[in-house]
């Protein structure tokens, strides 16, 4: 395992800094463009008070950026370790096979899976605008309670939505394969890894074969799966 420089960190935070930077600007920029062809077109988005349209403006950007700086900080690691190229190759090949013998299902079931917090994540924004879209209807109300009212149905679509994301992770706490876990998991392997290593890469070939090996076994298996079904 490669024990990153003073000159790599700093490279990291650089990426990771400009990668961010980017994400917020362009969120920035297409969320206001975005609100204003909005407000041409749709009167209740036009009727939102200027502290609303600034939110939605600058949700935009704080989640493009959040986004973009994840994106750039795993690029460079992976920019930094070119060794690993098999590894991921491997798991990829793999992680395809496995979802090929799955149904479509099963497919949208480890989608959501995986993809639990941003679906979170975007639930949360689509239920603050749907939900101000339900509220505005009510001529009834002021702006002030219009508000107010959407805050309350914004936050109980979004605790539904994190009652289910909960959910989830225990699952796959059970099955051992949790956020948690994946953390533990990968800072064993470092400190394993640290500690027999002697140099970089030293215990790759190592790595290379196991997975090989098991990539035979999962065809094995897979094709024995198939024989019997036949």
């Amino acid at each position: 395992m490669k024990i990153l420089t003073k000159e790599e960190e700093d490279a990291h935070y650089r990426a990771v800094l400009r990668g961010g930077t980017v994400g917020t600007v362009v969120g920035l920029v297409g969320g206001t463009a975005a609100l204003l062809a909005a407000s041409k077109r749709v009167p209740t988005i036009k009727n939102l008070t200027l502290p609303m349209k600034a939110f939605l403006v600058t949700s935009s950007g704080t989640f493009l950026g959040i986004i973009v700086a994840d994106h750039s900080s795993r690029s460079f690691e992976a920019s930094q370790h070119h060794e690993h190229a098999f590894l991921g190759e491997r798991e990829a090949r793999l992680r395809k096979e496995e979802l090929a013998t799955m149904s479509t299902t099963d497919r949208m079931w480890e989608f959501i899976r995986k993809e639990k917090y941003k679906i979170m994540t975007v639930s949360w924004a689509a239920s603050m605008i749907a939900a101000w879209a339900m509220v505005s209807r009510n001529t009834a109300l002021t702006k002030g309670q219009k508000i107010v009212q959407a805050r309350v149905y914004a936050q109980g679509l979004t605790l539904a939505v994190m009652c289910g994301t909960a959910a989830m992770e225990i699952s796959d706490q059970r099955r051992g394969k949790g956020l948690l876990d994946k953390m533990k998991e990968k800072q064993a392997q470092t400190k394993q890894a640290k500690q027999k290593e002697r140099y970089q890469g030293e215990e790759l070939w190592k790595d290379m074969v196991e997975a090989e090996e098991e990539r035979l076994k999962e065809k094995d298996a897979q094709k024995r799966k198939m024989e019997q079904k036949q």
